[in-house]
């Protein structure tokens, strides 16, 4: 086992465990479409980690469904892309089981609902009990509400945990609520600046090595 200072470690979950950015966009941009609203590239890019309750209630004209009616289409297709067709991202398995022989917590804090975040563990075989959501927080990403959440179901101070993200505003949520932050960016958004809050910078998981580990942590 690896002596620590850090003693946690908080994943995000889409992007990063498994490939639904692609996913997410496509569903956004058609149940949007059936309400006559063009999303551009750069829209979906913008929303990457971001609470999609919250884009839908940016986005949404006065009259029809409400946010919560439109995320809850979007993430039902999003569900069943994952319940046929999720795959781990690369590196994950072996990232994990890194996490465990080092002896950290787990815990994952996304910006997806819980149902999603089931969904997924389920499909991959994720044993990480401590599953917490942005859409029970006040605030979604970039905000840091649901990093704080995961420090405290961990009982860990924000200090004493490690977060792996692949979006700019998971890195910023990472870093304002005091955690350490690896970045693994979405290839489509590499050269967004908000990535140099991140304390290290990987192109990939399968370069999480234990050295790589070791020194984030000691």
């Amino acid at each position: 086992m690896i002596a620590v200072s850090i003693s946690g470690v908080v994943l995000d979950m889409d992007g990063l465990l498994i490939d639904t950015e692609p996913v997410w966009r496509t569903a956004q941009k058609e149940v949007f479409a059936e309400l006559g609203v063009e999303l551009t590239e750069a829209d979906l890019l913008d929303a990457t980690g971001v609470r999609v309750d919250e884009l839908a209630a940016a986005r949404l004209p006065p009259a029809g469904p409400t946010a919560a009616e439109v995320a809850g289409r979007i993430t039902d297709l999003v569900i069943a892309h994952v319940e046929h067709h999720g795959e781990p991202m690369p590196g994950v398995p072996a990232a994990i089981a890194l996490f465990q022989r080092s002896g950290l917590r787990q815990a994952i804090a996304s910006s997806s609902p819980e149902r999603l975040i089931d969904a997924v563990c389920a499909r991959l075989g994720l044993d990480i009990g401590i599953r917490c959501s942005a859409l029970d927080e006040p605030r979604g990403k970039p905000a840091p509400d649901v990093y704080l959440a995961a420090a405290r179901r961990l009982r860990l101070t924000p200090a004493r945990c490690l977060a792996v993200e692949d979006s700019p505003a998971g890195v910023l949520a990472a870093k304002d609520a005091g955690m350490t932050c690896v970045a693994v960016p979405d290839p489509l958004l590499a050269g967004d600046p908000r990535y140099r809050r991140a304390d290290l910078v990987l192109p990939s998981l399968t370069d999480l090595t234990e050295p790589v580990l070791r020194a984030l942590t000691r």
